[in-house]
């Protein structure tokens, strides 16, 4: 049984690396997110649009068309339509999506908690923007189980600074 646990882990473990591998994602740990977002608060634009699609086993897949100005969400779309302005719109700011990734991080020390078994993990991928330090890419994956999520920046655009 030990034995078919540990070809398990290590057939989830080569294709989860295979994954990364050709997505041109890295490890992310939290000096990486904090340099990444250390840049970004220096380089980065005050007003942008963008799209953020995000995805996963256990959610409901979503794009969200994002115009912020000074570090304040001022328009968002979820799926086309238009949400009030309220709670929760900074997460869809880049400022937002690095304080989703610094809870995933948090997430991915616990992660019984994300349903996996005693033995796996949790697994944080992601890749950034070379210049300016902005998301482009995050995925979770949970080893034996379906409770992976995937955040996707797309078509970013600098308004104005």
């Amino acid at each position: 049984m030990a034995d078919l646990r540990r070809i398990s882990l290590l057939s989830f473990l080569l294709s989860f690396l295979a994954t990364a591998g050709c997505s041109g994602l890295s490890t992310l740990t939290p000096d990486v997110l904090h340099a990444q977002q250390k840049r970004e608060n220096s380089a980065g634009p005050s007003y942008y649009s963008m799209i953020v699609e995000m995805k996963g086993d256990r959610i409901e897949t979503s794009r969200y068309a994002v115009t912020v100005r000074d570090k304040n969400v001022v328009k968002l779309e979820r799926n086309g339509l238009l949400i009030s302005p309220g709670g929760g719109l900074q997460d869809y700011s880049i400022d937002g999506l690095f304080h989703i990734l610094d809870q995933e991080l948090d997430l991915a020390k616990k992660p019984e908690i994300l349903g996996a078994p005693p033995g796996w993990g949790a697994y944080t991928m992601a890749s950034f923007d070379a210049a300016t330090g902005r998301l482009l890419r995050y995925q979770r994956s949970v080893g034996e189980t379906k409770n992976g999520i995937e955040i996707n920046v797309q078509d970013f655009r600098i308004l104005g600074q």
